[in-house]
């Protein structure tokens, strides 16, 4: 029995270094799809339509993951699924710009995906939920942060080719990681007295359904905004590495909006972290309207960064609150990867129809406002649960 706490500790560190890797391309979106205008003369309309199919990958295996749930070992998922992200990347660098490239990019998604769902999973059941999944952030942004501002010279120096190979060896050497995971769900710890008062029974469909609804309509937000910050910032007139420059900044700030939530998650409920994020996050979109100089953009990018990434926490951890075990956490994955894929792929309809970047940022804008009324019931639902909770061990 000793050794439950320290199983639970080494699976907690693997699944977020694992999560990290999930999101290897993601988290470095916008210097990607810039990669593809540069690197390969791909238009913003291709470019994005890259992106969605790396994110369509990855929202069909995380829904493919929540079905499959732990059916079978989640280390041999694990394992499998970076051989398959691996293969991915490796044909995306062989594609080099061709037309399998939208086939590379939704394998390596494919493969991505999985990873990311039991990555998640596994943290959102342990205890302090969002405390974990803001530290994950925390891991996942520094590395952001770097590829980022060193995207630039990356390309320059060695090409977007060797960037796509060296991910697949990375996927590769992740497979120790991978070992380091629990079989099942049953292993992984259930969390304290209050998160198992509060998992003890699942709550209504009702909630469930804003819930999830919710973390769709705010990841389209967020996916029509990251794929597209680069191009923005080109757009307004902005040079390419103060650009990347204003990434890196935004992204080590977005840590310290993790840092937030690590902080806040011991003493606050999830409404107003949520109410501040959704605000703030669609302010944020509207400083870039129009044709906003640097500093304006800057605000924009560690406004919107910092308070997505202290946002998130609270949000996934509602929903790791609504069912026993916090097991919704795996359909909320697949609904927060069906939004970001979907976000691309409405930007890149949009850029279809227009050279205009101004409906792009209005229908982020948009997506992230509607939230607040999805969210709003199962927030306050939630707050009402942990006071009754509080009070009972009082008692």
């Amino acid at each position: 029995m000793q050794n439950i706490p320290s199983k639970e500790a080494d699976s907690t560190v693997a699944a977020i270094i694992l999560g990290t890797i999930g999101v290897l391309s993601f988290i470095v979106q916008p210097g990607l799809v810039q990669g593809f205008v540069t690197e390969y003369g791909s238009t913003e309309a291709v470019a994005n339509g890259l992106a969605f199919a790396e994110m369509l990958g990855i929202a069909s295996s995380t829904i493919l993951a929540a079905l499959i749930s732990d059916r079978f070992s989640w280390r041999l998922q694990s394992s499998l699924a970076l051989v398959v992200a691996a293969a991915g990347y490796a044909l995306s660098g062989l594609a080099s710009g061709g037309d399998m490239l939208s086939i590379a990019r939704f394998i390596s998604g494919f493969g991505s995906g999985v990873v990311i769902s039991i990555s998640f999973v596994v943290v959102g059941a342990t205890a302090r939920a969002e405390r974990n999944l803001a530290l994950y952030l925390v891991l996942l942004l520094t590395y952001g942060a770097l590829g980022l501002w060193a995207m630039p010279t990356i390309l320059d120096t060695v090409g977007l080719d060797a960037v796509f190979y060296g991910w697949a060896v990375i996927c590769l050497a992740a497979i120790a990681a991978a070992r380091q995971l629990p079989d099942h769900a049953s292993i992984v710890g259930q969390g304290d007295a209050l998160q198992s008062e509060m998992s003890s029974g699942r709550a209504p469909w009702s909630a469930i359904v804003l819930t999830l609804a919710g973390i769709l309509v705010y990841n389209v937000s967020v996916g029509v905004a990251w794929a597209n910050l680069f191009l923005i910032g080109i757009d307004a007139g902005l040079d390419e590495q103060p650009i990347a420059d204003a990434l890196l900044i935004c992204q080590f700030t977005a840590v310290g909006g993790a840092l937030g939530a690590v902080w806040f998650s011991e003493r606050v409920g999830n409404f107003w972290p949520v109410l501040i994020g959704l605000l703030g996050g669609a302010g944020a979109i509207a400083l870039t309207l129009g044709m906003p100089d640097y500093t304006a953009f800057l605000v924009a990018l560690i406004a919107f960064n910092t308070l997505w990434n202290f946002a998130m926490p609270f949000i996934l951890g509602l929903a790791a609150s609504l069912t026993p075990s916090g097991r919704l956490m795996s359909a909320a994955i697949a609904f927060q990867m069906l939004g970001l894929a979907f976000g691309p792929l409405a930007a890149s309809e949009l850029l279809g129809e227009t050279s205009s970047f101004e409906p792009v940022k209005e229908l982020s804008i948009a997506t992230m406002l509607i939230p607040l009324a999805l969210l709003a019931w199962p927030l306050l639902r939630r707050g009402r649960a942990i006071g009754e909770s509080k009070a009972e061990l009082v008692k």
